[in-house]
C-alpha cells in the first residue's frame, strides 16, 4: 500500500490522528527518501493543522517538523506559511488546558526547533524566538527537547547576540531540565552539551548563572 493512500478522508478522530501519526513514523523511518512526496505531504499536514481536535494537531505538528527536517526539497519559500499554521498552537493556552492541548504545543515547539536547525538563515528570528522560547520548558512531551535544544545550541553558536535578550528565561529552562528531582528530560548527550554551554555563559554572565542555581553544574563545583 502506498504511503499516500493514508490520505483518504476519515471521519473519526482516531482515524484522523492515527493516519497523521503513521505518516510521521514513515517520515522518521524513510528520512530523505521521503523527498518525492514532500509537496503532497506538506499540503496534507497543513490541512490537518486546521483540525478541531488537539490530538490531530499534535501529530500534524510533529509530522510537519519531521518533513522539514528530512526532505531534500528546499522549503524555505514556504516557511512563512508553515510557521503561520503552527502559531495558533502557542497562544491562548489556559492554565487548565487538557493534556492533548499542551502536548500539541510541545510538538509545535519541537517542529519550530527542527525548522530553525534546517533553515536558520531564513527564519525571522525576531518574530519566532519570543514565541519559541516562551513555550519552554516542555512538560508533556520531553522527547521534543532533542530538536529544541539542538536548535538552541545552534543559535548560541551562530547567532549568540540574538539569544542574549532571552538569557534569564533560558537559564530558568536549563535549571528545569537539569533538575535531578525530575524524570530525565533531555538525555545524556544533550545534558553534556548543555552543561558545556552553561560553562561558556558563566564566563560572561556568572551572576546570572549563579542566580539560576546552575553553578552546581559547573566543572569543579
Amino acid at each position: 500500500m502506498s504511503i499516500l493512500s493514508i490520505q483518504k478522508k476519515s471521519r473519526s478522530l482516531s482515524d484522523r490522528s492515527s493516519s497523521i501519526g503513521t505518516l510521521a513514523e514513515i517520515i522518521s523511518g524513510m528520512k530523505s527518501a521521503i523527498t518525492p512526496h514532500t509537496e503532497t505531504l506538506l499540503e496534507l499536514f497543513h490541512r490537518a493543522l486546521s483540525d478541531p481536535e488537539y490530538e490531530v494537531l499534535s501529530n500534524a505538528a510533529f509530522a510537519t517538523g519531521l518533513l522539514v527536517e528530512y526532505s531534500d526539497v528546499d522549503l524555505s519559500p514556504q516557511l512563512g506559511h508553515v510557521l503561520q499554521v503552527l502559531h495558533p498552537l502557542f497562544i491562548n493556552i489556559p492554565q487548565d488546558a487538557p493534556v492533548t492541548r499542551l502536548t500539541a504545543k510541545d510538538n509545535a515547539t519541537g517542529a519550530v526547533g527542527r525548522i530553525i536547525l534546517r533553515y536558520s538563515n531564513s527564519v525571522p528570528l525576531q518574530q519566532v524566538l519570543p514565541v519559541f522560547i516562551s513555550a519552554l520548558p516542555l512538560k508533556n512531551d520531553p522527547l521534543e527537547n532533542r530538536p529544541v535544544f539542538r536548535a538552541l545550541f545552534h543559535l548560541f553558536k551562530t547567532n549568540g547576540a540574538a539569544m542574549y535578550p532571552y538569557m534569564d528565561q533560558l537559564l530558568a529552562v536549563f535549571a528545569y531540565v537539569l533538575d535531578p528531582t525530575l524524570e530525565d528530560q533531555i538525555g545524556d548527550e544533550v545534558r553534556t552539551e548543555l552543561i558545556h554551554l552553561i560553562a561558556l555563559i558563566n564566563q560572561e554572565e556568572p551572576s546570572k548563572v549563579q542566580a539560576a542555581g546552575l553553578s552546581v553544574f559547573l566543572p569543579g563545583a
